[in-house]
């Protein structure tokens, strides 16, 4: 398939890699599985929102303990600056942050790791934005940012046959029809899962999100009554 000859591609030009890693979704457990096989050593980078959740750990140790040249550091997502900003769902207001964006962390990461190539999970048909951008890299390969894109041309079903034939770790699933999900803060279902498998965690998110409760709170009312 395509997204074979992409990593040949840049195997060519590189034996260390950068992915940005969501611990979680589909993409990123299938990237994990094709880089390993390829790559001298599979840098990840997981940016979370809140730090430390038991469920997003669970991944990168299933990840870390499969793959003996692949390791992670993890970092602030880079939409958290602008969710301190503005306060966005109680968060700690500070106007004086500086927003940031996934090209200055890459950049960051570039420099301090001495890693110059750098994988994404994107694909066409996450959206008409990305299909723009992706149509214009018929090789999946962006030589001049260093950065590659191997599902570019895979469906969700793809992924998720590829994750099933090689008997990988299932991506997190909070509801049925959200087979490949992340932390979705803003999400009652989401909240009302973590509530029931991981109270630890909703604890954290309350902590730094606090009107994430009265979101859980107003859809588990809706729910009784």
């Amino acid at each position: 398939m395509f997204y074979t000859k992409i990593i040949s591609d840049l195997r060519g030009k590189a034996d260390e890699v950068i992915l940005f890693h969501s611990s979680t979704g589909k993409d990123s457990i299938m990237l994990c599985d094709l880089l390993s096989k390829s790559f001298n050593k599979v840098l990840c980078v997981f940016m979370y929102l809140v730090k430390n959740l038991d469920y997003e750990n669970k991944y990168i140790a299933w990840a870390e303990k499969k793959y003996s040249n692949l390791t992670f550091i993890q970092t602030p997502h880079y939409a958290l600056p602008s969710f301190i900003k503005y306060g966005y769902l109680g968060i700690k207001k500070d106007e004086s942050i500086t927003k940031t964006s996934i090209s200055k962390i890459d950049q960051k990461i570039r420099i301090t790791q001495n890693i110059n190539w750098s994988v994404y999970g994107f694909k066409k048909n996450d959206g008409l934005t990305r299909r723009l951008m992706l149509n214009q890299l018929p090789t999946g390969i962006n030589y001049k940012t260093q950065k590659a894109y191997p599902l570019m041309d895979l469906s969700n079903s793809d992924v998720l046959r590829y994750i099933s034939d090689n008997s990988l770790i299932q991506p997190f699933c909070y509801a049925k029809d959200r087979p490949s999900s992340g932390c979705d803060i803003s999400q009652p279902l989401f909240l009302s899962y973590i509530k029931k498998k991981y109270p630890n965690d909703l604890k954290k998110i309350f902590e730094q999100f606090p009107f994430t409760e009265a979101i859980l709170f107003r859809y588990e009312q809706r729910e009784t009554s």
